[in-house]
């Protein structure tokens, strides 16, 4: 019976061994890189695909332990030795011809081997084997930078981009971590990357409060993600591919972004806990340039909201917009306000909200404190007179409880909306540290209040005066 089952187990091997390389590329395809690695090693009929991946990603998280951090450099410099290692095995030649790869890296700028792995990915660029990188240089001291620390780190990246020309014009996607470059630097950084579609800076600027002016009219950045930069404003002046912007925690004490010819972009995020001395913002203002925003997502992450009432004047900004997202809407804040703004976005088909509802913004009495100035200036505006002619066909509410003030929210948005085919009604995105906070109190909440059972929701359709023959379809999701 053991020898049956052996036998069994090799033939089984062979058949599986005897698939063409397409199929297992495939399947190889859907592990991370070493265990595709592991895998070439038990088998000769393997050994030779790992180079032949279209896609090769490696990330120095996949060879660091879960509980460390790129602050222990002898662990990173493990993780980026196992790296070269993948890196010479999977970026060689192969012997046969094979679509060109693309390699997408996720290294650690300071660490060693940097250079031994830019030196193999630039022998497969110039070879052909690879087509397009993707690149990430996280440091190993994000979040504990200061101005020193950034310009070595800028100062690093820019002797790196130097020993590596040819492989910068490769570049499709961009990611780099708390640098402080010159103005002269960001633009030869970006001007040297003839190829790049996909660009994040994340703390990252050229001096704390500058202002950056972009002019790349042969540019073909498609996608831009700006987080926690230290920019005083942006300037587009020429960005002809931006599509898609996303724009989170500025420090302006003014308007941080300024378009010019931006002609496609279509989709724009606004994210920001404004603190306590930034202004509040003029969207008709900002938005002045951006003529053809078709997605707007704005988030004020439980904070005040920044956003300033400006009734008409918005209908030119928001006049293309199809789908609107506003989000961190504090839970003691009403939501009538949000209504107003459906009016000046006449081909508006998608609204969604999202409430923020948690415990661990007053945990302590120094955040209660600190939390306690959260304004709206849209309060006052907290009634809403039904004009029943939007184009709205569909309504996501995040973070919905039966309360009254969400119930009349609703029944404001159904009113207005007669075409109305959706609403989804969702509970709060689960939160740790609330949930470490909550067990920690003597006293325990009595739960979050989203109707979780039939009969619960069943209620909730009657308060909201919703019978059989409703068309509106009113979806519960936990």
């Amino acid at each position: 019976m053991g020898s049956n089952n052996v036998q069994n187990h090799v033939d089984d091997d062979d058949r599986f061994s005897k698939l063409p390389d397409d199929i297992l590329l495939h399947i190889l395809g859907k592990t991370n890189i070493m265990s595709s690695i592991r895998a070439s090693f038990s088998s000769t009929r393997w050994r030779h695909l790992p180079s032949l991946l279209p896609h090769i990603y490696l990330s120095i998280w996949d060879f660091i332990l879960s509980h460390d951090t790129l602050t222990n450099n002898k662990v990173v410099d493990e993780a980026m030795a196992a790296m070269t290692k993948a890196a010479r095995i999977c970026l060689a030649a192969p012997g046969s011809e094979r679509a060109m790869k693309t390699a997408s890296l996720d290294l650690c700028l300071t660490a060693n081997y940097l250079y031994d792995i830019g030196e193999l990915v630039c022998e497969a660029t110039d070879n052909g084997n690879v087509k397009s990188v993707e690149l990430a240089l996280p440091t190993s001291s994000d979040e504990y930078c200061d101005g020193a620390d950034m310009m070595q780190h800028a100062n690093n990246l820019v002797c790196f981009f130097d020993a590596f020309p040819n492989l910068f014009q490769c570049i499709t996607k961009l990611e780099l971590y708390s640098a402080r470059f010159s103005e002269l630097e960001m633009h030869q950084l970006l001007d040297s990357c003839e190829q790049l579609q996909h660009l994040e800076l994340n703390n990252c600027d050229t001096g704390n409060l500058s202002v950056l002016k972009i002019d790349m009219p042969n540019s073909k950045i498609s996608y831009l993600r700006l987080v926690s930069c230290r920019f005083e404003k942006i300037e587009f002046l020429c960005l002809p591919k931006l599509s898609v912007l996303y724009c989170e925690s500025w420090n302006s004490f003014g308007t941080p972004l300024y378009f010019g010819y931006v002609p496609c972009l279509e989709d724009l995020s606004l994210v920001c806990c404004a603190l306590n001395h930034q202004s509040g913002l003029n969207l008709s203002e900002l938005l002045h340039g951006s003529t053809n925003i078709k997605v707007l997502t704005l988030d004020f992450y439980g904070e005040k909201i920044w956003m300033l009432p400006e009734g008409k004047k918005l209908c030119t900004s928001f006049n293309k917009l199809t789908k609107m997202f506003i989000h961190g809407i504090h839970v003691n804040f009403g939501l009538l306000w949000t209504i107003a703004l459906l009016e000046t976005a006449p081909s508006l088909k998608t609204f969604g909200i999202e409430v923020w509802n948690h415990m661990c913004d007053v945990a302590t009495e120094e955040t209660r404190i600190a939390f306690s100035k959260r304004t709206n200036p849209w309060q006052k505006r907290n009634k809403f007179k039904s004009s029943g002619h939007l184009q709205l066909t569909s309504l996501e509410f995040v973070g919905f409880m039966a309360i009254k003030k969400h119930m009349k929210f609703i029944r404001g948005v159904m009113d207005c909306a007669s075409s109305l085919e959706t609403v989804l009604l969702q509970d709060k995105d689960p939160c740790e540290t609330c949930d470490a906070v909550s067990g920690n109190l003597t006293c325990c909440p009595t739960g979050w209040m989203f109707p979780k059972n039939k009969y619960e929701q069943d209620m909730i359709l009657d308060q909201l005066g919703i019978g059989v023959s409703f068309s509106t379809q009113i979806i519960f999701k936990t």
